[in-house]
Parts: C-alpha cells; sequence; structure tokens
C-alpha cells in the first residue's frame, strides 16, 4: 500500500448519503475526502478544482445521468477513475458505466462493507472493481476473470500503444482480416461497442495479467 493518501470525490445528491460514506472514509487513514457535491454540473466543476485520485458517483443524480457525467470527466481528465455508486444493480446502468470507462460499480446497500477495499483495489493496484451483486444480478463475468489467448492479449497490448489495425496486424504478423476478428471477439468478450472503450478496459486489467 502507498504512503501517499488517495484523494476521493463524493458526488451523491443526498446530503445524508455524502455524509455516510465521509464518516466511512474517515476510517481510512491512507484516504482523504477533497471535495463533494450534489449534481452532475458540480462533479465536472468539482474533479477540476480538487484534481480527486477517484470519484465516488451517484448514478442517479438530479440534473445528469451518471454515464454522461463520466464521460464528460474523461474527456476533461482520463486519469480520474470513476467507481458508480448506485441503488440499482441493472444490467444496463453496469454496462452504460463500463462502456464509459468506469473503474467500477457498486451498490449502495453494499458499500459500508466494500467501499474500502474497492478504492484501493482501484487506486493501489489497479484493479477494476465490480460488487458481487453487481456481476450476480448482470449476469456480468469480472474482467480479471475472462479468459484471454495469448494472441488476443498481444493484440490488446498493441491496442493499448495506440497502434491502428494496421500495425497490430504488420507486428504481430496476422493479416488485417485477422486483427479485426480478434478485436470483434474482444469487443463481444467485454461487451463493449468501441475500440476506444475496449483499450481503456484493456488499460485496468492487462498490468494485473502480465506483471
Amino acid at each position: 500500500m502507498t504512503n501517499k493518501q488517495i484523494r476521493v470525490l463524493i458526488v451523491d445528491d443526498y446530503p445524508e448519503g455524502r455524509a455516510g460514506i465521509k464518516n466511512l472514509l474517515l476510517t481510512a487513514k491512507d484516504m482523504v475526502v477533497v471535495g463533494e457535491g450534489g449534481s452532475g454540473s458540480e462533479a465536472i466543476e468539482q474533479v477540476a478544482v480538487k484534481n480527486p485520485d477517484i470519484l465516488l458517483l451517484d448514478m442517479e443524480l438530479p440534473d445528469q445521468r451518471g454515464d454522461i457525467v463520466m464521460r464528460r470527466i474523461h474527456e476533461m481528465q482520463p486519469d480520474v477513475k470513476v467507481l458508480a455508486l448506485s441503488s440499482y444493480n441493472d444490467r444496463d446502468y453496469i454496462l452504460g458505466m463500463m462502456k464509459h470507462g468506469a473503474a467500477g460499480y457498486i451498490t449502495k446497500d453494499e458499500a459500508p462493507t466494500m467501499l474500502i477495499e474497492a478504492i484501493r483495489n482501484i487506486i493501489n493496484q489497479g484493479k477494476s472493481w465490480f460488487s458481487p451483486q453487481a456481476v450476480k444480478n448482470s449476469s456480468l463475468t469480472p474482467l480479471e476473470q475472462q479468459a484471454l489467448t495469448k494472441n488476443e492479449v498481444q493484440i490488446l497490448q498493441q491496442l493499448m500503444r495506440d497502434r491502428s489495425v494496421e500495425e497490430i496486424a504488420a507486428t504481430e504478423g496476422m493479416s488485417r482480416k485477422q486483427v479485426e476478428k480478434y478485436l470483434t471477439i474482444l469487443m463481444q468478450k467485454f461487451e463493449t461497442e468501441s475500440l476506444d472503450s475496449l483499450k481503456k478496459i484493456a488499460q485496468r486489467i492487462l498490468p494485473r495479467r502480465i506483471s
């Protein structure tokens, strides 16, 4: 574990909810709450001002959907990790957050026992964190448990280096069609529809796999 404190920003439209999370994080000496907000616009503003390591983002905000807020934040500050918090574990919610680069998803009733561990895993170990309820009720396989072939790992590594399909094909000794086929399979495995989202997923799971 690092000696540096993890900078946490809390965004939830219920003051009582923010207070509960803040009190929970006060028990963790390696974390500090640098700010809080109650809307999507405040989340975007606070990320720019407070420069947190991780944003705890309520999915049900009064002015904007959580996935839209996260997309705007990642366009502005792509290094900020986002852990989605929700009262729901609906599959569409979870997939929407994954596609926009969420580092994790946890239901609010699981937060008291899992939130601190989730934050530490995301920040200190570079892991994604999808809670047991979220995984079970959405029929998702945790990203770390997805089975990948050697070729799939190599292609993901090339994708992380911003290589084009043609460059990946030349580097890996494949045809363009072979690379495109692998990329299609990978997007199906991780239930995403874009190479950008696939790259973000690779950045979260590959360091752990190949270290």
